[in-house]
C-alpha cells in the first residue's frame, strides 16, 4: 500500500487556518496559555527608584571617602527606608543603617556608596515597552510576575481547545498532558480547534514513523487527526503533526536544543521519521529513528522530525533540534 506523505495532509490545514478566539485573562489565570500578541511593559518596572534592603537613603556623592578613619560629618540623619520604599528625590543609595554613628550633635558616616547601592533604579526590572512575551509564547509563571509588576490587568491569550473522545484513559491523560504543555485545554463537543479521534485503521496509510495508521484533515472550524492507539504513535502525531500546525496557526515555537551528535543518524527514505535524543554535555545521542520504546522516552530529552528525503546526520554533526519539555519556547 502506497503511503500517504505528511506534507500532502498537513498544507491544506495550514493554509485554512480558523478564527482563534482570544480570551483576555488576568496575568495568574492567563499562566499555560499563548500569548495572542506580543505582551509588553505599559510603563518602566519600577516606575520609581526603590529600595532592595533595609538602609538610608542618601546621594552618594556626599559620602565619597567615607571610612572608619576618615568618617563624613552630617547634621541631619538620612531617611530610613525598608525594601519596595520609593527613594526620596535626589538620593540614589541605600547604606547599611551600621555605617552610621549618631554623635549627638552630628553623625559620623563611616561608609561610602556607589550610586545604585541596594536599590533598584527607575525601569531597571523592565523599560518602558519591553516585551515580556513575544506573540505565541507562552505564559509561564514569571511572565504573570513581570506582567503583575508592569501593572497589566489582562493579558491576550488564545483560547485552544481540543476534544478527546473515545481513547482509552491512559492514553487519553498523556494526550491531555502534551496538549496541555502546548496551551491547549481539553473541551467537549465537536467544536474544538483539535479533534482527536482513535485511529480506525489498523494498516499503514501514512508515511510517518511511528504513527503509520494516523491521519489527519481539515474540518470545519479546526483540523481532526486519528491518533493510533499506541502511545509511539500518538507522541509522533503530537510532534509531527499538531505541532508544526499550531506554531503556524499561532506564532509560536518549539523549545529548541542544539547540540553534537554523538552518532550517526540514519534515516528511511520516504517517510518521516521522529528521531528521540538523549544529551549529556552538549552531545545528543540518537535513542531509535522511527522507534519509540518507554525506555528511549524516559532516557530522552529532546527530538528531531526528520523529513522524507533525508538520509540521516553524520556523527559530529551539529544538529538543530527541539526539547520535549517544555516543548514550546
Amino acid at each position: 500500500m502506497r503511503l500517504r506523505p505528511l506534507d500532502s495532509l498537513i498544507a491544506p490545514c495550514l493554509a485554512q487556518r480558523p478564527d482563534l478566539p482570544v480570551l483576555h485573562m488576568a496575568p495568574e489565570a492567563a499562566i499555560g496559555r499563548l500569548a495572542a500578541s506580543a505582551i509588553r511593559a505599559s510603563g518602566p518596572v519600577p516606575p520609581e527608584s526603590i529600595a532592595l534592603r533595609a538602609g538610608l537613603a542618601l546621594r552618594a556623592e556626599d559620602v565619597v571617602g567615607a571610612g572608619p578613619q576618615s568618617p563624613v560629618l552630617v547634621m541631619d540623619r538620612p531617611p530610613a527606608l525598608v525594601p519596595g520604599d520609593v527613594l526620596p528625590r535626589g538620593t540614589d543609595a541605600l547604606l547599611d543603617p551600621d555605617s552610621v554613628q549618631d554623635q549627638g550633635a552630628f553623625l559620623e558616616i563611616t561608609d561610602s556608596a556607589a550610586p545604585g547601592l541596594n536599590i533598584r533604579r527607575r525601569g531597571e526590572d523592565l523599560a518602558e515597552g519591553q516585551v515580556i512575551l513575544p506573540a505565541g509564547g507562552r505564559v509561564t509563571p514569571a511572565h504573570a510576575l513581570a506582567a503583575r509588576m508592569a501593572e497589566l490587568e489582562t493579558l491576550p491569550v488564545f483560547d485552544l481547545t481540543a476534544s478527546l473522545d473515545g481513547f482509552d484513559p491512559v492514553l487519553a491523560a498523556l494526550l491531555a498532558a502534551l496538549l496541555e504543555e502546548c496551551g491547549i485545554r481539553i473541551g467537549t463537543g465537536g467544536m474544538a480547534l483539535f479533534r482527536l479521534e482513535p485511529a480506525r485503521e489498523t494498516t499503514p496509510r501514512l508515511a510517518l514513523q511511528p504513527g503509520e495508521t494516523g491521519w489527519l484533515e481539515p474540518v470545519e472550524g479546526g483540523i481532526r487527526l486519528e491518533i493510533p492507539p499506541r502511545f509511539d504513535g500518538a507522541l509522533a502525531m503530537v510532534l509531527a503533526v499538531l505541532l508544526p500546525i499550531l506554531c503556524h496557526w499561532t506564532g509560536a515555537r518549539p523549545f529548541p536544543q542544539a547540540g553534537t551528535l554523538a552518532r550517526k543518524i540514519s534515516a528511511g527514505l520516504g517517510s518521516t521519521s521522529i528521531a528521540l535524543l538523549a544529551e549529556n554535555a552538549g552531545q545528543l545521542t540518537p535513542l531509535g529513528i522511527g522507534e519509540i520504546t518507554l525506555a528511549s522516552w524516559l532516557a530522552s530529552a529532546g527530538y528531531c522530525v526528520l523529513p522524507p528525503g533525508i538520509e540521516g546526520f553524520a556523527a559530529g554533526a551539529t544538529l538543530a533540534a527541539h526539547r520535549l519539555a517544555p516543548l514550546l519556547a
